[in-house]
């Protein structure tokens, strides 16, 4: 089971994130399409100009609860791990992406 308004947390900060990039005269897509995963997965967000050594950004927000069951253990012998876990696991899950964007 998800926590509530995961999804609703996620979104926002998506927003938020989107409209900081384009306030910045950064062009950029939410949810982009046919980004060379063949699972059909795909970040939150793309620039469509280059960012870094002629490769455009791409992120993926991601919301973890510190309190979730799964979470717990390694919540109280270290802060910001739930976190960590969760970027470890983002990054295993665009390796490929990361290679060719």
């Amino acid at each position: 089971r998800r926590s509530a308004g995961r999804i609703g947390r996620h979104n926002f900060l998506n927003d938020i994130l989107w409209r900081a990039i384009n306030r910045a005269n950064i062009p950029a897509v939410k949810e982009p399409q046919g980004l060379i995963r063949s699972d059909g997965k795909r970040p939150d967000g793309v620039t469509q100009i280059p960012w870094s050594e002629g490769k455009c950004a791409t992120w993926d927000v991601t919301v973890t609860d510190t309190l979730a069951a799964s979470n717990v253990s390694s919540s109280i012998s270290a802060a910001g791990s739930a976190a960590e876990a969760a970027a470890s696991k983002k990054l295993q899950k665009y390796s490929e992406l990361m290679s060719k964007v």
